[in-house]
């Protein structure tokens, strides 16, 4: 009888338990005090510091400093434009500069990051160096193998035509077009790239908003084969916020999900419910669309009052959509507050003299988790509770990341944005259900997380930054 509660702890202990290693403190070089995790391949963890300079710097599995290069080829021109991880190895993207043209390259490089054979020119951009090294941009597909290049041509404010050039990993060119746009710099803003799994790429573009319970879509797609196509689709409801594409590789469709607004006032924006649509990427048909309104269960669930006309959410916005393999959806919505605040400071010893400090304060929330089935019905939500607040650092510690295990999701994120904060994770179950873990204190650890710029490795890992008073360091977590 004595053996059956130890039993249970060490079922839940195993099934609770992560292995945290943590990389040796570091400085940031004076000329690289940006970071970003690039991936991992057989090679190890690769990093990427960059800012007057780039430094690429490759972790071991036991994240052991293995290689630290600083990246500066011959005839490059500013910083790399993007970095293409190979099993070993990567490819470099960077520019060769003029006043009136640019020439992007690849250059592969091997394990140690030394160059393999000469650069390859992959385009010729004519405009303005400084348009060029500020508005070229990347998107590679869900299996690494693809990628899009695509650059918009400024005339004034708006984007008179788009440069779309897609090339497989071997780096052969799939398709290259310039296409007449007349596109606002605010479209734009909103607008979404995708390539899939075939070399195809995807455009969409949002119409200007106007007055209306509909938003209007136009996609511009460049096919694997080379050829050109554009064509437009109309949402059922007016989109509150961000709203996300994805494309569903398995089912073959290009996905659409978003808060909707079903007011039409000015002034009185809210989300009622959310919107899912499977478009036929070939044509713009719609396959599946349907609207689900917020159950009034949910509205009291989430505020703890009945609603009187309807649920509505004001501060949620769409973080992430994670598709389903049987053509569904989950939706990951975040609050989000950001207000100014001005404190009173009193000035020397006489009463009454006060200086009004201002601040920005940060507030990242509730998360909610909308699982949508293959008929674009609501299957159910959950609320997970949180609530971090800082103020002037834009949100760099704040909201969430998201780990996939296929059965299961993980959010990690700080409880609260302080070094004596703890590292904490939600897991979200495929069925609805949802258990909150707090995982390890901050300060025992020396560190200081940015959870949002994690990077998840392999279907049980994931590597998140850290940095505190200069120090950098890398935080693999193994579940």
């Amino acid at each position: 009888m004595r053996l059956l509660p130890f039993l249970l702890f060490l079922q839940f202990f195993t099934a609770t338990a992560q292995i945290v290693d943590i990389s040796n403190p570091g400085k940031l070089p004076n000329k690289a005090s940006k970071f970003k995790i690039i991936g991992r391949n057989n090679d190890g963890i690769v990093v990427r510091l960059f800012g007057a300079e780039d430094v690429i710097e490759i972790y071991g599995d036991d994240l052991r400093l293995v290689s630290s290069k600083t990246i500066q080829f011959k005839n490059q021109d500013g910083l790399l434009q993007h970095i293409m991880l190979n099993k070993t190895g990567a490819v470099f993207f960077y520019l060769q500069q003029d006043k009136k043209y640019s020439i992007l390259y690849a250059q592969p490089v091997n394990a140690k990051l030394v160059e393999v054979g000469k650069p390859i020119a992959i385009d010729t951009i004519l405009d303005r160096k400084d348009l060029v090294s500020q508005n070229l941009r990347f998107k590679q597909s869900i299996d690494q193998n693809n990628l899009l290049i695509y650059y918009p041509f400024f005339a004034g404010s708006e984007v008179q035509t788009m440069r779309l050039l897609t090339l497989d990993n071997a780096l052969n060119r799939l398709s290259h077009h310039t296409i007449p746009f007349s596109k606002t710099e605010k479209e734009m803003e909103d607008s979404k790239t995708l390539i899939d799994n075939n070399g195809n790429g995807y455009l969409m573009v949002k119409s200007k908003d106007k007055e209306g319970a509909a938003e209007k879509f136009e996609v511009y797609t460049t096919s694997a084969n080379g050829s050109f196509s554009t064509y437009s689709f109309t949402s059922s409801k007016k989109i509150f916020g961000e709203h996300t594409f994805e494309f569903d590789n398995r089912n073959g469709n290009l996905v659409l999900c978003a808060l909707f607004d079903d007011s039409n006032k000015k002034g009185d924006e809210a989300a009622n419910g959310f919107l899912y649509m499977a478009i036929d990427p070939a044509n713009g048909t719609v396959v599946k669309n349907s609207e689900t309104y917020f159950p009034k269960t949910f509205i009291n669930e989430l505020t703890g009052r009945e609603p009187k006309d309807g649920g509505k959410l004001f501060t949620f916005n769409i973080r992430k959509a994670v598709l389903r393999n049987d053509g569904g959806v989950m939706i990951l919505a975040e609050s989000f507050i950001r207000d100014l605040r001005e404190t009173a400071v009193p000035i020397g010893f006489q009463p009454g003299m006060n200086s009004m400090v201002r601040s920005t304060v940060y507030q990242f929330n509730d998360v909610i988790g909308f699982s949508i089935n293959n008929k674009g019905e609501l299957e159910w939500y959950n609320i997970m509770r949180k609530k971090q607040v800082s103020e002037d650092d834009n949100g760099y510690y704040s909201s969430f990341l998201t780990i996939n295990e296929k059965e299961q999701l993980r959010l990690l994120y700080l409880d609260e944005i302080s070094y004596d904060g703890t590292c904490n994770q939600y897991i979200l179950k495929s069925t609805g259900t949802s258990e909150r873990l707090v995982m390890f204190n901050q300060g025992e650890k020396d560190i200081m997380l940015l959870p949002k710029l994690g990077k998840q490795i392999s279907p049980r890992e994931t590597v998140i930054p850290s940095y505190r008073g200069g120090t950098f360091r890398l935080v693999k977590i193994t579940f």
